[in-house]
């Protein structure tokens, strides 16, 4: 399982080396060195490479920007894509586990395959102008 890494351990006035950031973090060295492949900018004229504390907290703080996040009324979670998609052709299917909470179920635009969210009755209302939503029920 994926380990949760906190930005406010990060020091922005410190550099810091791949040993150092990992040490800080609790992660690895590896995974601090897969972050420059991901984006981290690191200060390569200098031996051994250092890491400015500003840019090692604001990558923290968009990684866990862009992992987390309110799904807009429209997109549904696609597990294969990891990420937000729209629903192929527009329609959706609702399933209602009670009378207040059920879940929309719809096709990846992307892989067409199954992807969804929580939902209750009065979303599904809302959605029904920009979505063809069809309830079935549960067997």
């Amino acid at each position: 399982m994926a380990k949760r890494v906190s930005a406010q351990r990060v020091k922005i006035h410190r550099q810091y080396t791949y040993d150092s950031a990992a040490d800080v973090l609790g992660v690895t060295v590896q995974t601090v060195r897969a972050w420059r492949q991901e984006g981290l900018e690191v200060m390569q004229s200098t031996k051994p490479h250092l890491i400015l504390g500003h840019d090692l907290k604001r990558f923290i703080q968009n990684r866990k920007r862009k992992s987390s996040g309110k799904l807009e009324p429209d997109t549904f979670y696609c597990m294969t894509c990891d990420g937000q998609k729209r629903a192929y052709g527009a329609m959706a299917d609702y399933e209602p586990y009670n009378s207040v909470r059920g879940r929309l179920v719809a096709l990846c635009e992307t892989c067409q395959k199954p992807c969804g969210k929580f939902a209750n009755p009065k979303t599904c209302d809302d959605l029904a102008t920009i979505l063809t939503i069809a309830t079935r029920h549960r067997t």
